[in-house]
């Protein structure tokens, strides 16, 4: 079901704000097709629209040939908009411009936890 809120954007026009995708994750969302048409949270960072969550479930939309996907506002507290930022920030300054750039960027779980979601905490306690 899509709330009245949400709005299709062209995949290639989001920016990530995550540097890897979960192998594991992939593979769970592929199986369970519910989870790919789901709306994705985005915020609006310097006149850019950017992915709070979802990256996988974004990542096999557009590897399905799909140019566009449904999302949504995040008005959410969780991650601050700073915290948000830096993220993006992060990203950006690797090199991820858009989903795309994460195709040659997909870990294991052990790898994605240690390299991604250890790398995110930092963030969250405001040591990067």
């Amino acid at each position: 079901m899509i709330k009245k809120d949400t709005f299709k954007v062209r995949i290639d026009q989001l920016q990530p704000s995550q540097i890897y995708l979960s192998g594991p994750r992939l593979k769970n969302i592929s199986r369970h097709t519910g989870f790919i048409v789901r709306p994705i949270p985005v915020r609006l960072l310097s006149g850019r629209l950017c992915i709070v969550e979802g990256h996988e479930q974004c990542f096999l939309v557009r590897a399905a040939g799909h140019k566009e996907i449904e999302v949504y506002l995040d008005e959410r507290n969780s991650p601050s908009n700073s915290e948000f930022e830096a993220l993006v920030k992060y990203a950006s300054d690797k090199g991820i411009a858009s989903i795309d750039d994460l195709e040659d960027r997909i870990l294991s779980s052990a790898d994605f936890r240690s390299l991604w979601l250890e790398k995110k905490k930092e963030f969250v306690q405001g040591k990067i």
